[in-house]
């Protein structure tokens, strides 16, 4: 007979495995945590650092603490004081619930638990790997410290995919951030390597908000407060004229438990869409709704939610957010009475597949005017070329727009094609009326189309040997600057600074904070000079000569949405992420207009980068309609 191939595996390696699924990386640990401080009934939490948490993470609380009887357990898997019955799993009011976190936490690292009680009861307990090493009668103030030394010491593999130690960092950060949003009354200090980065002091919601995000953001959100087939939907969001371009200013909490849902964010951005199809808002949505209706259950980290009527949840949100937007403007509308146009009721959510996308009952606030651009100017990387400013202009129509646009729009074709493709002997010359109408039944005039030209300002056409090129001029000049821009930096050469007269201030939040110190000589590579004014505002003191005051501030914007959460530390990918965003600034944009030698320039230019058939987002820069296309699509 032979031996069974299947047995039961080690206490050590099963501990393990559990510890990957609950413990991914420092983040995790911090989150445990501090889940744990809040359902101890914490009023102050204390996070400190080293080394984005790999080597040190020590998290303390004046909760209630736990008694010498549970220390002795709190180590050892699933054992917790949440949950007495599997009907608790649908009605938890705790963060905390499975009883796997301090025992994942300590099979992976090295682990010192102090905790006291009001009623004097104190201890401490020493494990490495899981195992108890030692146990101690101290004396200690109410509350537990949690003090995690060399993360993944034993698990090598685990620690080699962790990232730099400011990616961690912001990771953690991003962590407290959260929590600290989600509990407005309890206060959080957050270190790291003994450097104060926040502090979360206790007050209202909208001063955490500003506390986390910005004081100028949180100005300027407007409060939702909305209940709709028993979900009730409370938060901030910015209006619709306020918005700061990052899609990770969107926070959602259920129960004051942070989670992630892309139906919900989806939501959130759907809502704003009659006012922007670019728009990136900012919320914080708390919602709350019965038992029965979601589970978070569901992820091993509890990240992720699952609702039991997905539509339901999406179109409240939606809702939600809409009705506050109509509020708003009924408040802040000097000129008319919305009240009765604006009433109509919110659609039924009976089927998902005809509400999932319901149409506003009110139109979005009328642009009198819309934006001018600014002339854009040539980089300084090596040569690109001979970009000249383009006259300011309105923001091109669309093609299906352009179809049904007004006069202007056809007067602007007529003079394109009369001054840029049309040329007759007769041109410049003073005619009379007789030779006029002897013109008139002469041959019409013949079409000379330069090497080059332009299709509503965005796409540049042109023909070579095989048919007829097609150009997307941002995508094309995008990618021979971000070449040219990453030649630069990984040469370590400086690009020509201009300092300012006026610094120009600008408000990070507490993240892009911490990310601009982290590559600030690589903004002084790039002739960027920024330093902290006090509080949330930085100025900028310094900006590269080849770029316009107004590009700059929105340069440092991409540059720190790119880098934050992105960024792995690698000099190579900070320098990859910075180059792209420059590219992408800095380059033609939809709707300027060109000179036929710049056109030639450009195609001469893209023609001899390494990738010239994609952006450096992947995205194509140009297409070819062959000979043999265009005699299908003429044959009848």
């Amino acid at each position: 007979m032979k031996t069974a191939e299947i047995h039961f595996l080690p206490d050590e390696i099963i501990n393990k495995i559990a510890a990957g699924e609950v413990i991914e990386r420092p983040a995790s640990a911090v989150k445990e945590l501090i889940e744990n401080a809040i359902d101890a009934g914490a009023t102050r939490i204390q996070v400190t650092i080293e080394e984005g948490g790999k080597k040190k993470i020590q998290v303390s609380d004046n909760g209630k603490g736990m008694s010498s009887a549970d220390l002795d357990i709190c180590y050892l898997r699933h054992t917790t004081s949440k949950l007495n019955n599997a009907d608790d799993l649908f009605h938890l009011r705790t963060n905390g619930f499975r009883g796997e976190a301090v025992a994942s936490i300590a099979a992976i690292s090295k682990l010192t638990i102090t905790s006291a009680t009001d009623d004097g009861e104190s201890g401490r307990l020493i494990l490495k790997g899981g195992e108890l090493v030692e146990k101690q009668d101290i004396q200690a103030s109410r509350g537990t410290t949690f003090l995690v030394e060399d993360l993944f010491y034993n698990t090598p593999v685990r620690r080699t995919f962790l990232s730099s130690e400011t990616s961690e960092s912001t990771r953690i950060f991003d962590v407290i951030l959260k929590t600290a949003i989600a509990h407005p009354e309890i206060r959080f200090d957050y270190k790291v390597g003994g450097k104060s980065v926040f502090t979360g002091v206790p007050g209202e919601l909208r001063s955490r908000i500003a506390e986390a995000i910005g004081s100028k953001i949180a100005k300027a959100l407007l409060p939702v407060d909305y209940t709709e087939a028993g979900i009730h939907v409370t938060g901030f969001v910015s209006p619709t004229t306020e918005t700061n371009g990052k899609r990770n200013n969107q926070y959602l909490f259920i129960r004051n438990r942070p989670i992630e849902s892309k139906m919900v964010s989806k939501a959130v951005t759907q809502s704003y869409e009659p006012y922007g199809a670019q728009c990136k808002p900012v919320s914080v949505l708390f919602l709350d709704m019965p038992d029965m209706e979601f589970d978070v259950n569901v992820h091993p980290a509890k990240r992720e939610v699952r609702f039991a009527n997905g539509n339901l949840v999406f179109l409240v949100v939606l809702h939600a957010i809409r009705e506050t937007f109509k509020q708003d403007m009924e408040a802040n509308s000097p000129f008319i009475d919305l009240s009765d146009e604006m009433s109509s009721p919110a659609p039924a959510a009976s089927s998902f597949a005809e509400t999932a996308a319901p149409t506003s009952s009110f139109a979005p606030p009328l642009q009198f005017a819309a934006p001018v651009s600014e002339p854009t100017p040539p980089t300084s990387f090596k040569d690109p070329g001979p970009k000249q400013p383009y006259t300011p202009s309105y923001t091109p129509p669309s093609f299906s727009k352009s179809w049904i646009s007004p006069k202007p729009v056809k007067q602007q074709r007529e003079d394109d094609l009369n001054q840029d493709l049309f040329s007759t002997p007769e041109a410049g010359k003073v005619i009379s009326l007789e030779t006029e109408k002897k013109a008139e039944v002469k041959a019409p005039p013949v079409w000379n189309p330069p090497a080059f030209f332009q299709i509503a300002n965005t796409y540049i056409a042109g023909e070579d040997v095989n048919g007829l090129l097609i150009i997307d001029q941002h995508a094309a000049h995008s990618r021979i600057l971000y070449e040219q821009a990453l030649e630069t930096l990984r040469n370590g050469s400086a690009l020509d600074s201009q300092e300012l007269l006026f610094p120009e201030h600008l408000e990070l939040s507490k993240i892009e904070a911490q990310v601009l110190s982290s590559v600030e000589s690589q903004f002084q590579q790039l002739g960027f000079y920024i330093e902290h004014f006090g509080g949330d505002t930085y100025q900028i003191r310094s900006i590269p000569s080849a770029l316009p005051l107004s590009r700059a501030i929105k340069a440092v914007r991409d540059f720190l949405d790119s880098i934050d959460g992105n960024s792995e530390g690698d000099m190579v990918k900070v320098q990859d992420i910075i180059a792209k965003a420059w590219a992408k600034t800095n380059a033609y944009q939809a709707g300027d207009k060109l000179k036929p030698e710049e056109m030639a320039t450009l195609m001469g230019q893209l023609m001899t980068t390494d990738e010239p058939l994609k952006s450096p987002y992947g995205t194509p820069t140009l297409m070819r309609l062959t000979l043999e296309e265009l005699s299908k699509k003429f044959r009848h």
